[in-house]
């Protein structure tokens, strides 16, 4: 296993868990979840092709990065170079590793990479359930800590959520977060914002 699927990365971000963070959204959900907060992820054949050597490279080069978050589109459909990914990461250096995905725990349990993860954010958003709260989309969603690593920093609590806008490694403008009521339409406003001043 070579090559990943990627949407896109991005680095630093801070509004997908604890401390500076390696964002990496995969290509590919098969879910279709009505209000999807990144539906250009869904395409099986979008995005690109990435080598893994090079994207596990680029990670290892950020040096104020304490961690990485994988997110997508769906990162169990390419579970298997994931965890080629996570597993030469963490031979290299200390990273905290979490992953959002639409699978219910129970169904990706014995995977492989759930066993190289500290935390996992799992459940298929439910835009009737969206209450808002920092970490998740909607409240059918469930935070499992694998590891003692984020045990005490990481939580749904009561906290509202945030996002951030953020020029991407792909070079893209993009909303990073779990974009709340309105977010949505407010960045596409900057993102035409952006492409008509080129």
């Amino acid at each position: 296993m070579r090559t990943l699927r990627l949407y896109q990365t991005a680095c630093p971000v801070y509004t997908l868990g604890p401390f500076a963070r390696y964002g990496i959204w995969v290509q590919g959900c098969q879910k279709r979840c009505p209000g999807c907060a990144s539906p250009l992820a869904q395409p099986l054949d979008g995005g690109y092709e990435a080598d893994l050597v090079t994207l596990c490279e680029r990670i290892l080069c950020e040096p104020l990065i304490e961690g990485i978050t994988i997110s997508g589109g769906e990162p169990f459909l390419q579970s298997e170079a994931l965890y080629v990914l996570v597993d030469e990461l963490r031979k290299r250096r200390d990273i905290g590793v979490i992953v959002y995905t639409g699978c219910s725990f129970e169904e990706i349990a014995k995977d492989p990479l759930t066993g190289l993860c500290d935390a996992i954010i799992d459940g298929n958003y439910i835009q009737e359930l969206d209450d808002g709260r920092a970490l998740r989309g909607s409240s059918n969603q469930r935070l499992a800590c694998l590891t003692e690593r984020y045990r005490h920093t990481i939580g749904f609590g009561s906290f509202r959520r945030t996002t951030e806008l953020l020029s991407t490694k792909e070079g893209k403008l993009s909303l990073v977060g779990i974009p709340g009521k309105g977010d949505v339409q407010a960045a596409e406003g900057l993102r035409r914002f952006w492409i008509e001043r080129d």
